[in-house]
């Protein structure tokens, strides 16, 4: 990975990076429940097509990101 990477980025600037993300999507759309349900769909989409373009495997991207979710959630427990 390239030092640039968002895995070389410390966990807490990458949370921060992507609530900024998502809360200038809810912006966008405005605070309503239905819209910011949108705002995920879009955001997850556009990572879709990141993900594509790049040739890089959406799923297991989502599979390895639901684990470090689990363990974040863990309180850094596996």
């Amino acid at each position: 990975m390239s030092a640039n990477s968002s895995a070389s980025l410390p966990n807490a600037r990458r949370v921060a990076t992507a609530r900024a993300a998502l809360s200038a999507a809810v912006a966008a759309r405005a605070d309503v429940p239905a819209v910011c349900d949108e705002a995920v769909i879009d955001l997850l989409a556009d990572l879709r097509h990141f993900c594509a373009a790049r040739r890089i495997d959406y799923a297991e991207c989502d599979r390895i990101a639901s684990g470090h979710y689990a363990t974040e959630i863990a309180g850094g427990r596996s």
